[in-house]
């Protein structure tokens, strides 16, 4: 089994959407990423950008004792927030050249390109479209071997749709279907090229007070097919099925306090390795405390499986407001492996109307079944424990309506044991700056 971590920035998803499904979708470019599109009220609604972004990294190819770099990462971007009528249409896109000072074998152009619709139509209905494609630098996987330099690029494509039926009304009938892709450049990674397919359907009711209430079925499929090498040679495939029952509850206290939980009995079979089949209780619960207008606490556990997993961080460029972009430190944990237990704590300060600082902490620990392939069958091994944990600092600063700088300091450590033994830890300093037209 495999895990990696990609640099980028995935927003979660609730309710009957697993949160599985929601960060395969999602596609992360290396270093830095696209901003999201804003649903405020702009006369402009398009914007065209560059920005550059220097780092300096103490574990450039996050393996044991491995050698620091320096890299720069260099950004055009732009999209557009456009509503029509009762419709609105929206798109983000960013091209970044990551060039190393030592480590030229991982230099990479990365990109991320996506895009949707959110429709509306008479008798309570609607619903949305997205997808995208992207390209980033995935970091060495917990494999079957100890982490080496070499370059991996991953490849990602998704698309989703959501209906539904209720409007502001008390019952809402909501469906969701998707499909996503990864694929690896790396050889030694092919057992982590997959694709994916969700589907859920779910009842909310609304009874009032800001609470929601819900029940989905969800069905997912993951085909991985090089997913166990053959002693002797070859690959052998396998397919993961899942089937959930989802129980939702959010909460909104007139924004100073929100509440989302999904709690779930998931029920997970694989085609081809049938220790690692799982059944039992999973979700994910966040909460979000806003006191003062300037202070923001953001907590988030989670509990989910899968087939394997993948974590990243970067920096992200977002909006304070339609006008004012800024570069903030983004972190997340792409949750598909048998089981993985993650907790993210995290704090947003508003300083001044152009000033923002923050800061997070992070800890994941996942557990991923080791399989050895034989001609003459498969052949348990022990499991490996893989533990993450992270946490940073940051600071953003609005100069202008069209200027933004950022900085962030970020340290991580990883300790794998069991199946595959190793352990590595980075620190990171970087700074970045974006002018943006609109």
């Amino acid at each position: 089994m495999n895990h990696g971590r990609r640099r980028g920035s995935c927003p979660l998803r609730n309710g009957a959407v697993a949160a599985t499904m929601g960060l395969v979708s999602c596609v992360a470019a290396a270093q830095i990423t696209a901003p999201a599109a804003s649903t405020a009220s702009d006369p402009n609604p398009y914007y065209l950008g560059v920005s550059q972004a220097l780092t300096y990294d103490t574990n450039a190819t996050r393996s044991p004792s491995g050698p620091s770099d320096i890299y720069s990462s260099t950004s055009l971007l732009g999209g557009f927030d456009q509503p029509i009528g009762r419709q609105r249409i929206f798109g983000n896109a960013i091209v970044t050249a990551n060039r190393y000072r030592d480590q030229d074998q991982l230099n990479n152009e990365s990109y991320n390109v996506s895009g949707g619709l959110d429709w509306q139509t008479v008798n309570d209905f609607s619903g949305n479209l997205n997808g995208g494609i992207g390209r980033f630098l995935a970091a060495p996987f917990a494999s079957g071997v100890v982490p080496t330099t070499v370059r991996n690029i991953g490849d990602t494509k998704n698309v989703s749709a959501v209906a539904r039926w209720g409007g502001a009304g008390r019952l809402q009938i909501e469906g969701t279907v998707g499909y996503s892709d990864v694929e690896y450049s790396a050889p030694e990674y092919v057992t982590s090229n997959s694709s994916t397919n969700l589907a859920s359907l779910g009842l909310y009711y609304l009874p009032g007070g800001n609470v929601r209430l819900g029940i989905a079925g969800r069905f997912t499929e993951t085909d991985t097919p090089q997913a166990v090498a053959v002693v002797g040679g070859g690959f052998q495939p396998n397919t993961v099925r899942g089937e959930n029952i989802d129980f939702v509850v959010d909460y909104d206290l007139t924004g100073l306090l929100t509440t989302n939980a999904r709690i779930s009995y998931s029920k997970q079979k694989n085609s081809g390795l049938t220790n690692a089949d799982f059944s039992g209780l999973t979700g994910i619960v966040s909460l979000r405390y806003r006191p003062t207008a300037k202070l923001t606490f953001n907590a988030t556990v989670a509990r989910e499986p899968g087939f394997n997993s993948s974590i990243y961080s970067g920096v992200g460029i977002t909006f304070i407001d339609p006008t004012t972009p800024v570069l903030t430190p983004v972190s997340g944990l792409y949750q598909n492996n048998q089981i993985t237990n993650s907790l993210t704590l995290n704090v947003g300060y508003l300083a001044t109307a152009k000033v923002t600082a923050n800061a997070s902490l992070r800890y994941a620990k996942a557990r991923l079944v080791t399989t050895i392939q034989t001609a003459s069958g498969s052949q348990p091994a022990p499991d490996t424990i893989d533990i993450l944990k992270a946490a940073q600092i940051g600071a953003s600063w609005a100069v202008a309506r069209n200027w933004s700088l950022g900085c962030n300091l970020a340290y991580e450590r990883r300790d794998v044991s069991g199946a595959t033994v190793y352990d590595y830890t980075a620190t990171t300093v970087g700074c970045a700056g974006q002018y943006t037209w609109r």
